[in-house]
């Protein structure tokens, strides 16, 4: 009987409020992404590349009912697959109905556009914090996170009306769960018997619908990635185990009915016409992952030296930054989006070499090298913001373009003056604990800062003209003319 007793204690069920409690620590880096997120999504109209034709396209879909799009067939806008056109209309209609048309414009939000990268790109995180905890380490897990959600591309993609983070998280996401299925099967990690099976259709799941969203290109990557692991594993016989017959037939069952459906087969065929250079990538990069990307060749040889390269996971995520960012340098258009494919992957590369630097376990000269290119990384954009803000150097004109946000740029300077101040003292301490953190911390200020006020006082100067004329449904040219006559907002109808 007491032994009974001890076995109830130890079985008691915690209240709800503890269950949120716990929910809410264990999950609060997403939580409060997420409303980062939801704060910048009503920050800005359609002025981005492609927005307002993004923006155009549902209102039709709007307007005469039509599911199909048959007249995207005369632009280039085609070769986004109809899949992501539906999800815009269904969050569009959705939007409008929960909010009363709150917003609304002759039936078109920026804002509600942006709901399917902003979900997600959230849903995402959410889940890749999960798998690294599961299947890595928790402290790798927490770190990967904040690397990538502070990832310039990955977070203006989030908000942003484009198929590329979606697809990315999709494919990304078809990856890792094929990477536990694969680890599961060969006794890598422990699980439930026939665990990897679970995993394996999942990920084909994901693989169709990415397929779905972007098209054949998501074959061609994921088989072209899982065959080479299986090569330098050494390892091809477990073909035999990852169930791909039935793989097969679940992208099969996904994608056929679409594409049969709409006529639409994929961009992919004519994807590979390369107009930008090779170099242009070092661009891309460096904009995109600033400033993690100072850490690759600090990656590159913790890799080689400790032997790192030779796990199992460490070869997949090596091979899953590599070839998609080798091979779609030939990819038509889109180039530095594209490679927000590869961000989860060096993320958590990174995670594992300053795990370590995180929990203090290494001497203060390594974390003085690793925290002090951190701290160069906010140090640079720091003095070139208080340069441009504070001193008239750069000119008349440059001066006379940033005028509109004077207010923010100097802000933004001051906080990131404080973020480099604060990495560079633990640095010089050998304190390494919160160097990713604020790190992390001060990028994520500074897009809530940029994201707001910035926006807010840009959008003005920066709105494209055929943006205008989507959100207020008038002739083309006619957009700008009417905003001067009558000032307001886009969430009211103008006469």
């Amino acid at each position: 009987m007491d032994g009974f007793d001890e076995f109830s204690e130890h079985r008691e069920r915690p209240l709800p409020g503890q269950r949120l409690g716990a929910w809410v620590r264990e999950n609060g880096l997403v939580i409060f992404y997420a409303v980062l997120l939801m704060t910048v999504i009503f920050a800005r109209g359609l002025w981005a590349p492609g927005e307002p034709d993004f923006a155009q396209s549902v209102r039709g879909m709007r307007e005469d009912g039509s599911w199909l799009l048959p007249y995207l067939k005369d632009n280039h806008y085609s070769e986004n697959s109809i899949f992501f056109y539906w999800l815009l209309k269904l969050c569009t209609v959705g939007a409008d109905a929960l909010t009363g048309g709150a917003g609304f414009t002759h039936g078109v939000a920026a804002w509600a556009l942006r709901i399917p990268s902003v979900l997600g790109s959230i849903a995402f995180l959410f889940a890749f914090r999960k798998w690294a905890s599961r299947f890595l380490q928790r402290d790798v897990a927490g770190l990967a996170m904040m690397i990538l959600c502070a990832a310039p591309l990955w977070f203006w993609q989030s908000q942003y009306i484009q198929v590329d983070l979606l697809f990315a998280t999709m494919l990304g996401w078809s990856w890792l769960c094929w990477l536990a299925g694969y680890l599961l099967l060969r006794g890598q990690t422990e699980g439930m018997e026939n665990e990897h099976r679970r995993w394996f259709r999942i990920s084909f799941l994901w693989l169709g619908l990415a397929v779905i969203a972007l098209g054949l290109l998501a074959l061609f990557l994921s088989a072209l990635l899982l065959i080479a692991f299986l090569i330098w594993q050494r390892d091809l016989k477990a073909l035999k185990g990852t169930w791909l017959l039935e793989g097969a037939g679940i992208v099969t069952l996904l994608a056929l009915p679409w594409f049969l459906l709409t006529g639409y087969f994929t961009h992919a065929t004519h994807a590979w016409d390369p107009f930008q250079p090779w170099d242009k990538y070092a661009e891309y990069w460096l904009g995109g992952f600033f400033p993690w990307v100072l850490l690759l060749p600090a990656l590159a040889f913790f890799l080689r030296g400790s032997g790192a390269h030779r796990a199992p996971v460490v070869r997949f995520m090596m091979l899953g930054c590599l070839l998609p960012a080798l091979l779609l340098g030939w990819s038509r258009s889109n180039q530095g989006t594209f490679l927000l494919l590869t961000y989860p992957f060096l993320s958590l590369l990174l995670a594992g070499m300053l795990q370590p630097i995180a929990v203090e376990g290494v001497g203060p000269a390594r974390i003085r090298r690793i925290g002090g290119l951190l701290a160069v990384g906010l140090w640079l954009p720091a003095l070139a913001l208080l340069v441009l803000g504070f001193t008239p150097l750069g000119g008349a004109s440059l001066h006379a373009q940033i005028t509109p946000i004077l207010g923010p740029l100097r802000l933004s300077a001051v906080v990131l003056m404080l973020g480099a101040t604060s990495v560079t003292t633990r640095c010089l301490l050998g304190e390494g604990r919160y160097l990713v953190r604020e790190t992390t911390a001060t990028l994520c200020a500074l897009y809530l800062i940029g994201g707001t006020w910035g926006f807010h006082r840009l959008d003005p100067e920066k709105k494209f003209r055929h943006g205008f004329d989507v959100l207020l449904g008038v002739a083309p040219g006619e957009g700008e003319i009417l905003l001067e006559k009558k000032k307001t907002s886009f969430t009211k109808d103008l006469p």
